[in-house]
């Protein structure tokens, strides 16, 4: 994620002394603005198929593909905060707290969101007599799914519960425990970090390209996203690159045509090449209409409430299918496994404009009241291991 950007540094190197070098505000700005732009990205792509016409446009089909995207930012950011801090076990015992309390607290409000909403559907179905038509109450999301989740295992391995619950969560399933290889990998193998990363973009790109992933590529992916991240904020602190500003614009423009045209699952992780190019045009330069855009307050805001819009938005979208179904009494299609109701086609257009509204608001609300109270008092918390760059 691209928490504590203030803190993103860059390592010049002399002898074995660590010099902090901070990037410039615009250019982490700009990061942080495609995090919130990709998030209200993969929102749309969560919708359900309530018009056809909508929901088949490849760009929506292709949103998934935004997660990658997340996956590659944060390994960038990441290791430029914290590569040069963690020399010590208590160093990586409060690297991973810190981690903890980034994600968690938001992670737990939505955990009990989805344990309210398993009740209330018991409750209808067992009480009032209603028809559950996509799932049974606390039977996919039941028990063992719940104690996975608490743990933030449900996306680890070949379990099937990724996607109980807030099904959002997969994510950060993975990226929690990526965090800790990263940890591991700095600690122990510092000096040869860069070849570690090499070694896990180099087994699990081919791993998801043919698609041989053991029942679960969810690990995988983050992995290899997030390796892509470090090696790329590896290469920027080794070469100084300038470039012109219209290259990070081209790039971008790139990306948006990638989504918007990609039909096989095998180039998919043309995902983590594109985003590490964005990353690298966008910091080696300095101006540009795409940085202007993107030092917008409107977007920069995006970013930074961009995990609580990524961790809220599946409540929004159920609570609306909900008042489709229920309240309006929608006509429902069997599509994607799922009774979904079906929409005109101008119904759909302001109902996706009011569900990314809806989805905005309740996060904005969730970063001022959890997230960052949350994530201020984790790190004052008195804790062993404060970091301090590598001697």
């Amino acid at each position: 994620m691209l928490d504590s950007v203030k803190m993103s540094a860059l390592q010049a190197v002399d002898g074995n002394v660590a010099t902090p070098r901070v990037y410039p505000d615009n250019k982490i700005k700009s990061l942080e603005s495609i995090r919130g732009l990709a998030a209200v990205l993969v929102v749309i792509h969560h919708v359900p198929n309530w018009n056809s016409l909508v929901h088949n446009v490849r760009f929506i089909q292709n949103g998934y593909l935004l997660v990658d995207l997340f996956f590659v930012l944060s390994g960038f950011v990441i290791y430029n905060a914290y590569a040069d801090k963690i020399a010590t076990v208590p160093q990586l015992v409060r690297f991973q707290f810190l981690r903890f309390g980034r994600l968690y607290p938001v992670h737990l409000l939505f955990l009990t969101v989805f344990v309210a909403i398993e009740a209330s559907k018991y409750f209808a179905h067992s009480r009032l007599g209603m028809a559950m038509p996509n799932t049974t109450p606390f039977k996919e999301s039941g028990w063992t799914a719940f104690v996975e989740q608490i743990f933030l295992v449900q996306a680890i391995g070949p379990t099937g519960n990724a996607l109980t619950f807030n099904s959002a969560a997969w994510s950060i399933s993975v990226e929690f425990y990526t965090y800790l290889i990263f940890g591991l990998t700095i600690l122990y193998a510092y000096k040869a970090k860069h070849i570690v990363f090499i070694i896990f973009v180099c087994i699990t790109v081919p791993l998801l390209i043919t698609r041989t992933t053991f029942g679960s590529t969810d690990f995988i992916r983050c992995i290899a996203g997030f390796s892509t991240g470090c090696l790329t904020a590896i290469a920027s602190r080794r070469f100084t690159l300038r470039m012109h500003p219209a290259m990070s614009s081209l790039v971008f423009i790139a990306l948006m045509l990638f989504l918007a045209v990609e039909t096989n699952a095998h180039y998919n992780s043309l995902t983590y090449l594109l985003t590490a190019a964005l990353i690298v045009s966008l910091t080696a330069s300095q101006d540009g209409w795409l940085h202007s855009l993107l030092k917008l307050r409107f977007l920069t805001w995006l970013g930074t409430i961009s995990y609580s819009i990524y961790m809220s938005h599946t409540a929004v979208i159920w609570a609306f299918n909900q008042v489709f179904r229920v309240v309006f009494k929608r006509p429902v299609l069997f599509l994607d496994d799922r009774m979904t109701p079906q929409l005109p086609l101008i119904a759909t257009a302001v109902s996706y404009i009011l569900v990314v509204v809806c989805v905005l608001i309740l996060s904005h609300l969730t970063y001022v009241l959890v997230e960052d109270p949350l994530r201020k008092k984790s790190r004052k918390t008195g804790f062993p291991g404060n970091f301090e760059y590598r001697r």
